[in-house]
């Protein structure tokens, strides 16, 4: 697996190898930078991967939730994202008290990213690749973002792989309600 360092002038895609499991690949072409799996086809828990470590996604809490990223075999949380309306805004803020702000850039919800507390656009997440292809027609992908002089932010990896998690988890309650309105 690359380094999210290694990374110039080349937009990163979030791809779906299998549009039947919940596997997601961050590339450029060939080169795996990160990957992010939901290892039961039902619940909120999510295991990610960088070339900077492991760690796990859960949504907890019914009425205040709240979603949970913890080094991978830990039990302490290393940060919490707290959503304002199902996830398409809210904060995370980590242990160290570094916070970033998460929202939808546009009215569609095809564009989202984590701003700095100044404002910066630190990772931008646009729906779609570079590139599609016919046989990707039903898979969930997106084009990662983000300014050259953040490469080296200690919390890049993680906002890479979270806002991916964020919008999946967005696109299961999506279909959720879907079907419950259908069947209503």
């Amino acid at each position: 697996m690359k380094s999210l360092k290694e990374i110039s002038n080349e937009h990163l895609n979030w791809i779906q190898p299998k549009a039947t499991q919940q596997l997601f690949e961050l590339r450029i072409k060939d080169d795996l930078f990160g990957t992010l799996l939901f290892p039961k086809s039902v619940g909120s828990l999510a295991e990610a991967e960088t070339f900077n470590g492991k760690w796990t996604f859960k949504r907890v809490g019914f009425f205040t939730t709240r979603i949970t990223i913890r080094n991978t075999g830990e039990e302490n949380d290393i940060a919490v994202f707290k959503p304002n309306l199902m996830a398409s805004s809210g904060i995370l803020e980590f242990n160290n008290g570094k916070k970033y702000q998460w929202h939808s850039s546009n009215f569609w919800a095809t564009k989202f990213e984590f701003k700095e507390a100044n404002g910066e656009s630190v990772v931008v997440f646009r729906s779609g690749v570079e590139e599609p292809k016919l046989k990707d027609w039903f898979k969930t992908q997106a084009r990662i973002e983000f300014p050259d002089h953040k490469k080296n932010l200690e919390e890049l990896s993680i906002l890479v792989l979270l806002g991916w998690y964020l919008i999946i988890v967005l696109q299961m309650d999506s279909s959720a309600g879907a079907v419950v309105a259908a069947t209503s």
